[in-house]
């Protein structure tokens, strides 16, 4: 029986959202992208790659970046208000989630359906400057291993 790799940003996301210690920091506010002047604070997940770790399991690692933004944006006319502490908060509980995770079946919104087995650490949090948008951003690098419903 042939199975279906699920979206590996897309089953991040779900499962980020399966958290409570975070959807209390962000509600439902955890994407793909930074929607332009997104209420704050705000997580984007981006998977920048990954293969499978072996075999035909459809078992799979995904090089995600995951970035925490908290503050006020810029404007034309005002200064943005970073909220660090805020960014690095929301990154410390996600990483903390992500590393007492234990293997979990998820369904997205949109029925991409998989298990998230868990997570590796590829870089701690770093504070990265957004002079442009005028808010904190802390990122992070991890890996997510996950695969197919059998």
């Amino acid at each position: 029986m042939a199975q279906n790799l699920p979206d590996g940003e897309i089953l991040a996301r779900t499962w980020a959202l399966s958290k409570s210690t975070i959807t209390s920091l962000v509600s439902n506010r955890v994407a793909t992208n930074l929607p332009s002047g997104a209420t704050m604070p705000f997580i984007v997940i981006q998977m920048l790659g990954g293969g499978p770790i072996g075999g035909e399991s459809l078992i799979y690692e995904a090089q995600l970046v995951v970035d925490f933004y908290a503050g006020k944006y810029a404007t034309n006319s005002t200064k943005g208000q970073p909220d660090y502490a805020g960014a690095f908060n929301v990154g410390n509980t996600f990483i903390r989630e992500a590393f007492d995770h234990t293997p979990t079946k998820l369904t997205s919104a949109g029925g991409e359906v998989g298990t998230v087995h868990g997570f590796d650490s590829i870089a701690g949090l770093g504070r990265v400057d957004e002079p442009e948008l005028g808010l904190a951003r802390y990122t992070c690098d991890m890996v997510m291993i996950y695969g197919a419903i059998s």
